[in-house]
């Protein structure tokens, strides 16, 4: 018996609702965390997404006491809810008003390098300008799962492998290749610090490292040039500024970011090393989730950092 356009209506509806429920449901890898993010129980959740695999003849999820997976079924279904869902969100965006303060939570994520850069700085002053905006910001250069911790934007160092996340490029971190006066005088105090010819004499000497960084650096010139540098240390260390701290204690030769040394470089107890070749600078980027909304309120910080 055929359905008549109302009953038809009713039964999509019905479905509508059920597919982006267990889109969700996919997003977050398991009912408990769809029913979070969407205000409901885990079992009404469970039930919405039960009553489509009845409805469709198909299942959807291969459940376990650990995880929800995709069938092949789900899979395919889950591709075609994201394009209904963007589509969706696509449309109420373009008759929302475009003056629209922005207000709600923003949840960021920030590595503790760039707490010090001109970055902290733009985010305060978009809190300020944007009075309703809750937010809340997470200093950690632990690369956290953006879905699963809740985060609506994360700044990232490095460049950027496939990912499901959204990536912008918002700048680029400068540094210098620097020593502790006491140590240049010490180890290479009868060789001139200015003289760039023979940068790979820097390779012997000590150097602190970087641990998510290799035993090397790329070192540039104005007319195109590269080198690579490599070297051994006898100290690593997974944080920046705690590298900083060390190479001005004459530990060793770094290559900070140029506003954490600017100050020692200035009265005299660091020293620039090579000054005719420039350390490859490190890009940074803003990732955020695929299915955010233009009008989100990630989207307004990226487009702030973007525009100063």
């Amino acid at each position: 018996m055929a359905l008549s356009k109302g009953q038809w209506a009713n039964s999509m509806i019905d479905d509508l609702k059920a597919i982006a429920i267990f889109a969700e449901t996919v997003r977050q890898g398991s009912f408990r965390g769809a029913a979070k993010v969407l205000g409901l129980s885990p079992s009404v959740v469970s039930y919405h997404v039960s009553q489509l695999e009845q409805r469709l003849g198909n299942a959807l999820l291969y459940r376990s006491t650990r995880k929800l997976s995709l069938t092949h079924k789900g899979e395919v279904l889950y591709q075609h809810a994201q394009l209904m869902l963007n589509a969706a969100q696509s449309g109420l965006e373009q008759i929302m008003p475009e003056n629209a303060e922005p207000s709600g939570k923003l949840s960021i994520s920030l590595p503790s390098v760039l707490s010090q850069s001109y970055i902290s700085k733009e985010i305060a002053a978009f809190a300020l300008r944007y009075p309703k905006v809750e937010l809340n910001i997470m200093s950690t250069d632990t690369r956290q799962h953006l879905i699963k911790e809740g985060i609506d934007l994360a700044i990232r160092i490095g460049e950027m492998g496939d990912s499901s996340l959204k990536a912008k490029r918002l700048g680029a971190i400068k540094r210098k290749l620097v020593c502790s006066r006491a140590l240049w005088q010490q180890q290479c105090q009868n060789q001139d610090q200015t003289d760039g010819t023979s940068p790979h004499r820097l390779e012997t000497l000590p150097w602190i490292k970087l641990a998510m960084l290799p035993n090397s650096r790329t070192l540039i010139r104005p007319d195109g040039e590269k080198i690579r540098l490599h070297f051994h240390s006898q100290t690593t260390v997974n944080d920046v500024t705690l590298m900083t701290q060390l190479c001005k204690h004459g530990l060793g030769i770094a290559t900070p970011p140029d506003y954490l040394i600017e100050h020692a470089l200035a009265d005299g107890s660091v020293i620039e090393l090579l000054p005719d070749w420039q350390v490859e600078s490190i890009p940074f980027y803003g990732v955020w989730p695929a299915n955010a909304s233009m009008n989100s309120n990630a989207r307004h910080l990226l487009s702030y950092l973007s525009d100063n």
